[in-house]
């Protein structure tokens, strides 16, 4: 795991490339982006690099970094009120705020931000045998993949970070897969399929529709739950397309004596090509590790498609896990739906940040790691730090 330095008694100034920018003095355009935060009352403004052309420089200020950044046009330690206060969040934040360039570190006579400030921010990794695991390695090698894209909208980036490992549309025959009813019959759940009466005796299924775009199933008789769980935790269930017939008929007899509540799998070709194309649902993380045991032995000889930005479950790409806030509407209203979303979303921030100082890709790839860090992802399993 990266450790990020002590550095209360370090010396700090504002970067001077960048303006702060109050919430009155902001243009029209830039209003209407941050209309949502009008009401915040420790909303600011925003932070925005001296130089216009520069891609991704605006960010936003709140009112306790607004009052640093004043504090701080004069090189100096942390000021008093700031280290009362101190402790392990606070050292990831100014971390963090190094990193975006806000604020600059002195290092012998010289001050550092961004990417140069990586050695005076991280403590020294010891060198360690390669132990990665694949799905790491899928994960690692999508960030090398946006870090070369020429996006420069970060929806657009993170869009296609969350998708990394689908499968191309040319793995079918042309129109293959493109009905449920032709999905039902290639997964042998359709109406007079075994499978199907299998699935009826223990689960209520539930159809598509144009705001879910899943086939998915619930437990008939499920135990009753007084309170409402915090978390829901899932296990990714990802074979290639040619094997997920079996590989979906083993798991729904593993399911069915699980503790799952739920589960749901592609309705289309395009749901069924991507590496998350079946999901299952558990309100405990022992529960889907009982049920992940169970799995594990059942799929190890087929072959496997991953999903990037998940914690592995067992020796290959195969199943791994994932875990959704219940709490916050936003995240399960979107696509994705899912902390793996959020994390996403982070990356396309962190790539776009990388690409401001225009390093070389490898560097940027250590760089976005360290900054996913900061911003409270284990990059080692992509789950919370």
């Amino acid at each position: 795991m990266i450790k990020v330095k002590f550095l209360l008694h370090a010396t700090f100034r504002s970067n001077p490339a960048f303006e702060l920018v109050e919430q009155g003095n902001l243009n029209p355009q830039e209003l209407r982006a941050l209309a949502d935060l009008n009401t915040d009352p420790e909303f600011f403004g925003l932070f925005r690099r001296k130089h216009i052309d520069a891609a991704g420089s605006a960010k936003l200020a709140y009112k306790e970094v607004a009052l640093l950044f004043y504090f701080l046009q004069n090189a100096g330690e942390l000021p008093h009120y700031f280290k009362s206060g101190y402790d392990d969040d606070v050292n990831l934040t100014m971390a963090k705020l190094v990193l975006e360039g806000i604020f600059e570190i002195q290092a012998g006579r010289h001050f550092y931000s961004g990417f140069a400030a990586h050695d005076f921010l991280y403590e020294a990794q010891e060198a360690s045998l390669d132990r990665r695991h694949p799905l790491l390695e899928i994960s690692t090698a999508a960030i090398q993949y946006a870090v070369l894209l020429k996006e420069a909208d970060q929806a657009s980036l993170a869009s296609k970070l969350y998708a990394y490992n689908t499968m191309p549309l040319f793995f079918l025959p042309a129109n293959a897969l493109g009905t449920l009813e032709e999905v039902e019959e290639f997964l042998r759940i359709g109406k007079n399929n075994r499978m199907n009466r299998e699935l009826l005796e223990n689960w209520n299924k539930h159809e598509p529709n144009p705001d879910y775009r899943w086939i998915s199933w619930s437990r008939k008789h499920s135990r009753r739950r007084d309170t409402k769980p915090h978390s829901i935790y899932k296990i990714y269930i990802s074979p290639v397309l040619e094997e997920l017939p079996e590989v979906f008929e083993k798991t729904i007899s593993v399911l069915t004596k699980s503790q799952a509540f739920s589960f749901k799998i592609g309705m289309n070709r395009e749901g069924l090509l991507r590496p998350d194309k079946f999901v299952a649902y558990f309100t405990e993380l022992g529960h889907l590790l009982a049920a992940a045991e169970m799995l594990a032995p059942v799929l190890k000889k087929h072959k496997a498609q991953g999903v990037p930005f998940t914690a592995s479950l067992d020796e290959t790409e195969m199943l791994s896990w994932g875990m959704d806030s219940t709490t916050d509407e936003t995240t399960r209203n979107r696509e994705g739906g899912s902390w793996r979303a959020i994390v996403t979303e982070k990356l396309s921030a962190s790539i776009t940040l990388s690409k401001t100082e225009r390093l070389p890709p490898a560097e940027s790839v250590d760089f976005v790691l360290k900054k996913m860090m900061l911003e409270g992802v284990d990059t080692m399993t992509w789950t919370a730090a």
